[in-house]
């Protein structure tokens, strides 16, 4: 067992290996959803590609095709940028609060041995969640792939200071190996003329940096501005004859996954110690725990349930925040 799991070791270490740099290039894109006046407009990331040449770290929305066989199947289209959103709410001890969800989708990540893509796959996605306080103002910036994976807690200086975890850092946090900044400063910031950036590696979809700018820095390079759909448009994407199909299995033990999300490195690797045949693999953030499937942020069997992010009280007491 001793060098297979030196040999998984390996294997993870090199899939997290990257460049530090963390500046946006003029070789990238940004997708900015346009001003309606509304909080998920208002607080919406902008999402900023490296090596936009490559179709695979496009956002795009997901389309039917027809298969070999006639039947069904789900693709992402770079051709068309989508992001999509909800809101949703929750009360904690100390009051009510309200998630702003923003979802996209990728063709995929592609497989590479240097550096090991250990989430290899198609049709994968990346969530950023923005929870706004009693006074609409953002206090944490969560970020999360799809298959609940890379999970990353950005906290803004309207957070109160019981609420941190403890011992939280004071300028970065290391992240899966990512330099992320350990609290964004909003003061003095303006929706209309600042917004918050996330930067997103080339290839893994990785976060790589998130900070507050003006729109004005990305004026140098080629900007996006992506449709935005309601989450719920996922589980009705139109099909042929003006029937519906849903983005997500249906039935059976795969109720409530990505369709053509497949990760067999992850299967391979880590299905076997973290108890789970279908790990790595991208999922619906159901409304409640009776929304299929467990939307799981730790590889601990044990603390499934309570690191589960449809319950998102629950979720951040589990992770030390104290809302």
């Amino acid at each position: 067992m001793r060098p297979l799991a030196c040999l998984l070791f390996s294997l993870l270490l090199v899939s997290c290996t990257h460049s530090n740099n963390n500046n946006i290039g003029t070789h990238s894109l940004a997708y900015i959803l346009q001003d309606n006046n509304t909080s998920l407009t208002m607080w919406a990331p902008v999402f900023v590609i490296e090596n936009p040449e490559k179709p695979y770290n496009k956002i795009g929305i997901p389309v039917v095709k027809e298969g070999k066989d006639s039947s069904d199947i789900i693709v992402i289209d770079p051709s068309i940028p989508g992001i999509f959103v909800d809101e949703r709410h929750f009360e904690t001890a100390g009051g009510g609060y309200s998630n702003l969800i923003y979802r996209i989708h990728f063709p995929g990540i592609p497989f590479d041995l240097i550096p090991f893509q250990l989430g290899a796959g198609k049709n994968v996605g990346l969530m950023v969640i923005v929870t706004l306080n009693s006074s609409k103002l953002p206090v944490l910036y969560t970020t999360v792939h799809t298959c609940g994976c890379y999970l990353a807690f950005i906290p803004t200086s309207y957070m109160p200071d019981k609420a941190f975890p403890a011992n939280w850092p004071q300028e970065t946090q290391k992240v899966y190996l990512e330099s992320l900044p350990a609290m964004l400063d909003f003061e003095g910031f303006v929706a209309d003329n600042k917004r918050i950036m996330v930067l997103l590696r080339n290839g893994s979809h990785r976060v790589r940096d998130i900070r507050m700018g003006n729109l004005e820095e990305l004026a140098g390079f080629s900007t996006v501005h992506p449709v935005m759909q309601p989450i719920d448009y996922l589980e009705r994407l139109p099909g042929k004859a003006g029937e519906t199909i849903s983005f997500y299995e249906e039935s059976g033990s795969g109720r409530g996954y990505v369709k053509g999300s497949h990760k067999i490195w992850e299967r391979l690797l880590m299905s076997w110690w973290a108890f789970d045949w279908r790990i790595g693999e991208d999922k619906k953030l159901g409304r409640n725990k009776d929304d299929p499937p467990v939307f799981y942020t730790s590889l601990k069997p044990w603390a499934r349930d309570e690191s589960d992010m449809r319950d998102f009280n629950t979720f951040l007491s589990y992770w030390g925040w104290n809302l």
